[in-house]
């Protein structure tokens, strides 16, 4: 095997047991339940039939069909469809039309069909749309009591509470763990002896540039205007974004570096069912995570114990020593960190020599 110019560079690992990394866990609030409750109770206050004039945000149920040259349009019916305004549900000019009408009220706006519409027969055609208007629908004052309590499935108002508090709990203890485990990554990183190649490191400064730029146009915003703003200059930016792309680049060298260190053993199995995690969660083709770990030379070290994938799942060994007795999973900081350290432009395949 050859290695590409942009392949993996050698590394030797520095420290990376006993870093000084700190896990802090955010505290949940009363004030972060009580705002999550009423967001919940606006989303589940129940509708009730009004006859005032259909507005955004109301609820409407509505027969409708297009009519050319006073004729049908075929397939154009739909019947007792339910809508709420304001949700992009309906066409905007047939939204607009049911604005101000009330309950019981059939009505007709005309439709000009774009020049080049996906059925031949009716580009640049205008139509007329027929709207029978059922009911009409507004939302009740959201209240937070038992009764929403119980439309969401708890039995009181205070069980839902602590729900949603050992939820928030839940989310602010997975994200000091991400929090943490990107530190103690960066510290590895921080401590690798290796020569980055700088081609790399230029292409991610160039990128990003470019991407803050492109951003900035769609804003009518120049990056000149920017570093004015920002009291910067656009060769600090790039070197800023070169800085982050090294840090970046050393914290995803130290992943298989330590996993060699550490001699993690895994079954098949289990390096199987991590694949279609990563892939259901991140919404990528397993495939496609198995190319990154294999470009990143992720090591897997098969089992030769008879009893492989069967017995119990091991406890891999603690990497850090001193964060509070709490430390993340070895090979979820592994496989997450190769989704949460993206380097552009980084070509990692290797060829057959």
């Amino acid at each position: 095997m050859e290695q590409t110019a942009n392949a993996l560079p050698p590394v030797t690992l520095g420290q990376y047991k006993g870093l000084p990394v700190t896990r802090r866990v955010r505290p949940v609030t009363e004030a972060a339940v009580a705002s999550e409750l009423k967001s919940l109770a606006r989303r589940h206050a129940p509708f009730c039939a009004t006859s005032a004039p259909a507005a955004r945000g109301m609820r409407v149920t509505l027969d409708f069909e297009g009519f050319l040259d006073g004729a049908p349009i075929p397939d154009s019916r739909m019947e007792q469809v339910t809508v709420t305004l304001g949700t992009a549900q309906l066409m905007p000019a047939a939204e607009q039309a049911v604005y101000g009408h009330c309950a019981g009220e059939t009505f007709r706006f005309d439709f000009t069909y774009p020049d080049e519409f996906r059925v031949p027969e009716l580009s640049g055609k205008t139509a007329q749309f027929e709207i029978c208007l059922h009911t009409v629908e507004q939302k009740q004052e959201p209240t937070v009591d038992d009764a929403l309590a119980q439309r969401l499935g708890f039995a009181t108002l205070d069980a839902l509470r602590e729900s949603i508090r050992a939820k928030k709990a839940a989310s602010h203890e997975a994200n000091a763990d991400r929090l943490a485990e990107a530190a103690l990554l960066d510290l590895a990183g921080a401590n690798l002896t290796v020569e980055l190649p700088a081609a790399v490191l230029d292409q991610n400064a160039d990128h990003a540039l470019q991407q803050l730029k492109d951003k900035l146009s769609r804003s009518r915003f120049s990056l000149e205007l920017y570093c004015q703003a920002n009291n910067t200059t656009p060769e600090q930016l790039r070197a800023g974004y070169r800085q982050d792309a090294a840090r970046r680049m050393r914290a995803m060298l130290a992943v298989p570096a330590i996993a060699q260190a550490e001699n993690i053993t895994v079954s098949n199995e289990e390096v199987d069912a991590e694949y279609a995690r990563l892939a259901r969660l991140h919404g990528n083709p397993e495939e496609e995570i198995r190319r990154v770990a294999r470009r990143l030379e992720l090591p897997v070290v098969e089992n030769p114990c008879p009893a492989n994938g069967h017995s119990r799942r091991q406890e891999v060994k603690e990497l850090i020593a001193g964060l509070e007795g709490r430390y993340p999973d070895i090979k979820q900081k592994l496989f997450g960190s190769l989704q949460r350290y993206p380097l552009y432009g980084w070509n990692l395949e290797q060829t057959e020599k």
